[in-house]
């Protein structure tokens, strides 16, 4: 019997794939998507104790982004119904929603699955509680942006007012793609 081993202690196992690689690393990558692939190769043996080459831990990436993504987009395709919603709920209240074609209509033969392919540019909200409201402030309006932290970027827009406790007070709000004239009006 040989008691002294020559053999390398190896941690990768075989079974592991970027896809499940991708699912774990989800909330990691959706907080930070500029995340380095080092860190991710760290993160995997710290954790697991494993070896993820670094082509393994670009394709873990790209996998967490596409899913962090096809949420996103499955929550656009939403967009028409939370509008529709938010008048059926709030009556009297101001909803516009601006999209615009697909670019893949621009093609002569178009695609059977894009008929109805629209992609979101602009959503602007007043409620009809905040137009009446408002008439119990202080005449002055404040207006504001900030970006948003989203693989989709835009920015958000909002209008306020002062009410008679110097408190803030919401009028509308927007999301636009960018800070523009266009998107102000």
């Amino acid at each position: 019997m040989n008691l002294q081993h020559t053999c390398m202690q190896t941690h990768r196992v075989g079974i592991m794939h970027s896809k499940w690689l991708g699912t774990q690393f989800k909330k990691k990558v959706e907080s930070n998507p500029k995340i380095k692939v080092k860190e991710l190769v760290a993160k995997a043996h710290k954790k697991w104790n494993l070896t993820v080459t670094k082509a393994m831990a670009a394709k873990t990436k790209q996998e967490a982004l596409s899913q962090i993504q096809g949420a996103f987009r499955e929550q656009y395709k939403r967009i028409n119904d939370y509008c529709h919603e938010l008048l059926r709920t709030n009556p009297g209240s101001t909803v516009i929603l601006k999209v615009i074609r697909s670019p893949d209509f621009a093609q002569e033969r178009q695609n059977a699955e894009l008929m109805n392919y629209c992609v979101f540019q602009r959503m602007y909200v007043c409620f009809e509680a905040c137009k009446k409201g408002f008439q119990h402030c202080r005449r002055f309006i404040g207006l504001d942006g900030c970006f948003l932290k989203a693989p989709q970027g835009g920015q958000l827009l909002t209008a306020v007012g002062r009410d008679p406790n110097d408190q803030i007070f919401p009028l509308a709000y927007a999301v636009v793609e960018a800070e523009t004239k266009d998107s102000w009006v």
